[in-house]
């Protein structure tokens, strides 16, 4: 895969994790409004679902963001001429952070 066509499929995740918190957040604020038993089981189950969609938004972003940063390294370091000058230190650790890395299979 290009690595232009890897930066446009991130950028296209971070739109839809960002569209996802934002009707995640909305749908929050929907229920919260015309809810009138917050106990009531299927409002407990609404409430779980906006939830982790939101939760689930802000991941994508996040892992997003951490892809087209990681191309970005790599491009950087291939065009230095040590190598190694325009590489932080935590691109080389794995699960930095306690996050997925970007080429993780769980991703896939």
């Amino acid at each position: 895969m290009s690595k232009v066509v890897g930066d446009v499929k991130s950028g296209l995740k971070a739109a839809r994790g960002a569209g996802d918190a934002i009707r995640g957040s909305a749908m929050e604020v929907t229920d919260q409004a015309f809810d009138r038993d917050p106990n009531h089981p299927e409002t407990v189950a609404s409430r779980t679902r906006n939830h982790a969609l939101v939760e689930k938004g802000k991941q994508d972003m996040h892992l997003s963001d951490e892809e087209i940063a990681l191309r970005e390294r790599q491009r950087e370091a291939k065009h230095s001429t040590t190598g190694t000058a325009n590489t932080p230190a935590a691109a080389s650790a794995p699960n930095a952070g306690g996050m997925a890395r970007p080429n993780d299979p769980q991703l896939r």
